[in-house]
């Protein structure tokens, strides 16, 4: 199992990301975690992000899915984490800081998903493990999450790994006019 993380352009806040204009995918090495290897990205990969939505309850097509990840290079604080199982894409996580005013803030867990074949086998565990590490090397001192109330399993999981209820709130969303 390989733990790796887009690359491309070279974000504002981290100098140390691929050249601009690499199109492969960087490791995370740690070594507390299975090692991670550099493996290139082709657009057969963005099709398995494709088809990994769905079981996170979203969906999008390929352009999406390049589109959003370029995105997320240009904004500081943005890191996706895959986890591939003999050369394809099965686990997703997309962790994210959030700067604060009235307080130092947190990283959130804003995507995890690891396709239904491969649960178990400790693929979460090691995409969340790299989400933290991310987070606590950047100055973050908690990482939070978001699950909906009917994911039970889910909750089970997230506390199993330490994870702990923190808060019950409604999300609010205004949407632009058309």
């Amino acid at each position: 199992m390989r733990v790796c993380t887009p690359a491309g352009a070279q974000r504002r806040d981290q100098g140390h990301f691929s050249r601009p204009g690499r199109s492969e995918w960087q490791p995370c090495q740690s070594p507390a975690h299975d090692a991670a290897h550099a493996t290139p990205a082709a657009s057969l990969r963005r099709r398995r992000l494709v088809d990994l939505l769905p079981d996170l309850g979203y969906e999008a097509d390929a352009g999406q899915i390049v589109r959003r990840l370029a995105a997320l290079r240009e904004w500081p604080d943005q890191e996706a984490f895959v986890a591939e199982v003999d050369g394809a894409i099965v686990g997703l996580c997309q962790v994210q800081g959030v700067r604060l005013l009235v307080s130092d803030g947190y990283a959130e867990i804003q995507a995890l998903v690891v396709a239904a074949a491969c649960q178990g086998q400790g693929l979460g565990r090691s995409l969340v493990a790299h989400a933290c590490e991310w987070a606590f090397a950047r100055g973050y001192e908690r990482v939070r999450l978001r699950s909906g109330v009917h994911r039970e399993a889910a909750h089970a999981f997230y506390e199993h790994l330490g994870f702990e209820k923190a808060k019950a709130s409604y999300a609010f969303e205004r949407r632009k006019a058309v």
